[in-house]
């Protein structure tokens, strides 16, 4: 079969080698892929770089957390599916790949309606901003938040999932177009951030009170200027600082506002019921109350080229690889 894997760390593409490996075989509790859409992830990219939960000693490595499919072989006590289904499986590894092993415990069946590529760009940016939000956050109906980045994969889904609550939204884009995207997802106000500073923007929106949650993913002077737009009793919940450090641990703040810092992946390591949680999801974007966004797709042997557009901020929703 056909694979992408990293051999050695780098910080570009290049390091990405498209190559012919052995089919995997299930072990015990495991399911093998035939895997039709694997989707990519910033994740993905400190990988890469070997910053990213990988240790040298571990390489080489396919990478790939979420992928979409169906069930070509079941392991040893892999129970609660059958050859021939269609799934989706999450927090794994090996997903720029022709077939991939999963943990039947991290597989969840995908329902009629709903196509792979959709399938595979939802659990972290659904459940990534739904459990932020909700577990951390506290949104309630009538907050006010901010979402930053409102054109990537997690605005997208947090946008809507705002909106769904109850919640009034305030989202920021790099372009006009995206802003009138990210508006037609629902959103209240979009801000361009390439032409105006967004926190001005924000304080006359909400008539200088400021906002209740924001949903931060950039870091450095957008995390510290969003602390600023905190309303009394505001939370920032960061999701990690795409291009700019995050203090660690959160600053103490005054007025009973609150910063902390969310990982999916270290929520579903103490909350591994959460994961059932994709199957609403998937049942609401079958029933076209949530949409998934695909910004672009690439066939596997174009993972570098689906890398290095991920990393140029021109996407709008996720950017997946199909097979």
């Amino acid at each position: 079969m056909k694979a992408v894997r990293i051999h050695q760390f780098g910080p570009t593409e290049e390091v990405l080698q498209y190559e012919e490996v052995p089919v995997p075989q299930p072990g015990t509790q495991e399911i093998l892929i035939k895997v039709e859409a694997a989707s990519l992830n910033r994740a993905d990219l400190g990988l890469r770089r070997g910053t990213y939960r990988v240790a040298p000693e571990d390489l080489p490595i396919t990478p790939g957390r979420e992928f979409a499919g169906t069930v070509s072989a079941l392991g040893v006590d892999a129970r609660g599916f059958e050859v021939g289904q269609r799934v989706l499986a999450y927090l794994g590894k090996g997903g720029y790949a022709e077939y991939a092993l999963s943990k039947a415990s991290l597989v969840r069946p995908i329902p009629s309606g709903v196509d792979s590529v959709t399938a595979a760009a939802v659990p972290t940016t659904f459940m990534t901003a739904w459990f932020a939000l909700l577990e951390d956050a506290k949104l309630k109906s009538g907050d006010t938040i901010l979402v930053q980045a409102g054109s990537s994969g997690v605005g997208n889904a947090a946008i809507q999932i705002a909106k769904s609550r109850g919640a009034r939204v305030i989202t920021t884009a790099g372009s006009e177009e995206k802003c009138q995207r990210v508006l037609a997802l629902g959103a209240d106000l979009a801000i361009n951030y390439a032409a105006k500073d967004f926190g001005p923007e924000v304080l006359s929106f909400t008539a200088g009170r400021g906002v209740d949650v924001v949903l931060e993913m950039i870091g450095g002077d957008v995390y510290n200027k969003s602390l600023q737009l905190l309303a009394s009793g505001g939370r920032l919940v960061s999701i990690g600082g795409a291009f700019g450090a995050i203090p660690e641990p959160p600053p103490a703040l005054a007025d009973g506002r609150k910063a902390t810092r969310f990982s999916i992946t270290n929520y579903l390591a103490t909350h591994p019921e959460g994961l059932r949680q994709l199957d609403e999801f998937l049942n609401l974007i079958r029933a076209g109350t949530f949409k998934v966004i695909i910004g672009r797709a690439f066939p596997l042997a174009e993972a570098r080229t689906a890398q290095r557009y991920l990393e140029s901020r021109d996407h709008f929703g996720k950017v997946v690889l199909v097979m």
